[in-house]
């Protein structure tokens, strides 16, 4: 009986510890997700790279996945 409630417990901190790896990855996503030209013109501003703000923004919004392969993206 004490292997099932050793394995239980390992299980049961496997399910507590994985609401803190969603929140995570939920906040790095929330971060690069811009609603407006300003919002993504102080993430270029603040990632120090040089680049056409407005002609990235419009590529963002146009295809969003594809932007995301972008090292632009991954830089930002």
């Amino acid at each position: 009986m004490a292997k099932g409630k050793k394995k239980m417990s390992k299980a049961m901190k496997e399910v507590l510890k994985t609401p803190k790896k969603v929140e995570k990855v939920v906040k790095k996503h929330a971060s690069k997700h811009w609603n407006d030209i300003e919002d993504f013109r102080k993430s270029v501003n603040a990632s120090g790279l040089s680049l056409n703000v407005e002609e990235e923004f419009e590529f963002f919004k146009s295809d969003p996945e594809s932007f995301k392969k972008t090292n632009t993206y991954k830089n930002l």
